[in-house]
């Protein structure tokens, strides 16, 4: 197991409960929940009269501490504390997500607050950088402090963290510059490259002022040894990021399980190596994974090894448009098969041809990591489904069956609104009869 953070400690597995079950719930099946959950009352009585006992709730940074640091709006921590506690009380068992991609507008302007790329442009999707800054991440600890405890937090059964504006790991992705520049690298401002207002415990660049793609630097013609050194420091520093942020809600009397919300399928192995010869200068980035750092080969197993209580990965690509490619192969690559956790990452298993999902849960079940998934939804901007992706309704059939079949202990649908809008042509029936039909 990959290790690099301090003193290793024991995992806690996880134990997510499964609420009123759907028709034909069997033992050891996936808690069956929904995204984005209001908790309203009559959400509560659809969810329940569909025997849905598994929601995800939203927290919004920006609503909780609007003005300033350390003034809570009482009014909107009242509602969202009814709101959890609604669910719970009708036995719909919750999970919370912790709304950090929201920071208010005073957070941006923080000193170091801005991700700067190494064209010095910045990203124009409201990211702040939660990874690098001290004064952030401070903010950010400070946050889940007051939100842990304004809640049941004991009830929960499970926080979720990340890093990016979709509230998952990564940096800003592809164009988040908004320029049309493909390859950022989000590591440039004074707190990596200086260490001028670093967070405490992360490292600093280790090739200061070394741009991703120069043949030299200092002086010295860069290696591809140098460049694979750099873009380990740049894929864990989000590591030590969402660390940060688990420790915060520790230290604020949580103990439950963190859930990581993880897109895509990450860099692979060959990329890594064909992105690293070329001194990272863009080859070998299938997706975008280089400069958004995901590094899931490497990243799951040093969290696994250095976060403490249980974590749980949530794999964000449950039926997304790589399983639509990867199912129309001969054959088909999209289905978790045993023995993948071992294939993944042996050389010539053709690894670029799996699912998102996959290839991911792999990752997830080399580092001895419980998995819980969602489908990414209808095409639109605030979703991950695209005009490649199986329509909604096709991803709530197909969806339960690749939940099962990769051993997730939960599944969450994207999103609530969804069953609650009569123009959708999805229903809460839809979901149960998947559920049933994938049995």
């Amino acid at each position: 197991m990959t290790a690099g953070l301090g003193v290793l400690v024991t995992l806690v597995p996880l134990m997510l409960l499964a609420g009123p079950p759907v028709p034909a719930h069997a033992a050891g099946d996936p808690a069956w929940g929904v995204l984005a959950s209001t908790c309203s009352a009559p959400d509560i009585a659809a969810h329940r009269a569909a025997g849905i006992g598994l929601v995800e709730v939203e927290a919004y940074w920006d609503r909780y501490l609007p003005a300033a640091a350390g003034v809570v709006d009482a009014g909107y921590a009242e509602d969202l504390r009814a709101r959890v506690t609604a669910c719970l009380d009708a036995g719909i068992h919750v999970v919370l997500g912790t709304g950090t991609q929201y920071p208010p507008s005073w957070v941006r302007g923080l000193a170091g607050a801005a991700l700067v790329d190494q064209r010095g442009a910045s990203p124009t999707t409201g990211a702040v950088d939660t990874v690098f800054s001290a004064t952030v991440r401070g903010a950010e600890a400070d946050y889940l402090t007051r939100l842990v405890a304004g809640l049941p937090a004991a009830r929960l059964d499970g926080v979720r963290v990340g890093t990016s504006t979709a509230g998952e790991v990564g940096f800003p992705g592809p164009n988040e510059a908004g320029d049309g520049f493909l390859q950022s690298w989000w590591a440039f401002g004074a707190a990596p490259q200086q260490g001028t207002g670093l967070a405490p415990g992360t490292p600093r660049t280790p090739m200061p002022g070394w741009v991703p793609g120069r043949t030299t630097w200092n002086g010295t013609t860069v290696t591809a040894a140098m460049a694979r050194n750099w873009f380990l420091w740049y894929s864990r520093s989000l590591v030590y990021a969402l660390k940060g942020q688990v420790d915060a809600l520790r230290a604020a009397g949580y103990g439950g399980a963190v859930h990581l919300p993880s897109p895509g399928k990450g860099v692979l192995p060959a990329d890594l190596t064909t992105a690293v010869n070329a001194l990272l200068n863009g080859a070998g980035d299938r997706d975008g994974s280089l400069g958004r750092g995901l590094n899931y080969v490497d990243q799951f197993p040093v969290l696994a090894g250095n976060v403490s209580g249980p974590l749980v990965v949530d794999l964000t690509g449950v039926d997304d448009a790589t399983a639509v490619t990867a199912r129309a192969l001969r054959p088909a690559q999209d289905q978790c098969a045993a023995g993948d956790a071992t294939a993944s990452v042996t050389a010539g298993t053709p690894v670029a041809s799996w699912s998102n999902l996959r290839f991911a849960r792999a990752q997830a079940a080399r580092a001895g990591l419980a998995a819980v998934g969602e489908n990414p939804g209808p095409p639109g901007p605030q979703t991950g489904g695209t005009g490649s992706s199986d329509p909604e309704a096709a991803q709530v059939r197909r969806s339960p069956a690749y939940a099962r079949g990769c051993g997730l202990a939960g599944f969450f649908l994207a999103f609530e609104a969804v069953l609650d809008d009569p123009s959708s042509g999805v229903t809460r029936q839809d979901y149960v009869n998947a559920v049933v039909g994938a049995g």
